[in-house]
């Protein structure tokens, strides 16, 4: 009975060992994929910043379109919401590798600058943990390197994730910004959240 009972508890403080380093493992894996984030993103922004030069000021006369990028996590622009403190570099593409380093401009959908519905999807938990907060009205900026671009936030909706028709074309210059729902759950979320937003300039 004592031998069981030994064998028992070893076998559970091995078990628990073993969680414990699994989940040291997953903390400090996460840590490192975050990490690598917030270093691209620095990086990124400062060549951003050095491209624009130090006199970057747009006007209406300025509305050039964004040719369209050829390749997979080409840099597209820049996204910002003041309001919310959100700010992130958007690549072209939504793999996974480019979504855990950026936001992603959805193929398919218009670009910045030209009259359609442009799409930019980024994960929940990371760069756009903040669409939790944004509200109707806020300001959006998406700056490229030849224009700036600024958006007002007209809707808010949910929607399942087979719902496509969010990024339908439009014939108006418009912004969609698509992200998982909700946005604390736990494992693959079963919804997305979406942002509608039209262009005032």
């Amino acid at each position: 009975m004592r031998v069981r009972l030994r064998f028992k508890k070893s076998l559970l403080h091995r078990a628990e060992r073993l969680c414990f380093g699994l989940g040291f493992a997953a903390v400090a894996l996460t840590g490192g994929v975050l990490a690598q984030a917030l270093f691209f993103q620095t990086f990124q922004n400062w060549a951003f910043e050095q491209r624009l030069g130090p006199s970057s000021s747009y006007s209406m006369a300025d509305l050039t379109p964004l040719a369209a990028p050829q390749e997979e996590r080409s840099l597209v622009g820049r996204i910002e919401i003041p309001r919310i403190g959100l700010r992130a570099v958007i690549l072209e593409g939504v793999t996974q590798p480019t979504l855990a380093l950026a936001l992603g401009h959805i193929p398919g959908t218009a670009m910045p600058g030209v009259t359609g519905n442009v799409g930019i999807a980024g994960h929940r938990d990371t760069f756009f943990r903040g669409l939790s907060r944004v509200q109707t009205g806020d300001k959006i900026v998406v700056t490229t390197l030849s224009t700036l671009y600024e958006y007002s936030v007209k809707s808010l909706e949910v929607v399942g994730p087979r719902d496509t028709r969010v990024l339908d074309d439009s014939s108006e210059p418009t912004l969609t910004l698509v992200t998982c729902y909700p946005f604390h759950y736990i494992g693959p979320a079963p919804k997305r959240f979406i942002v509608h937003a039209s262009r005032v300039m």
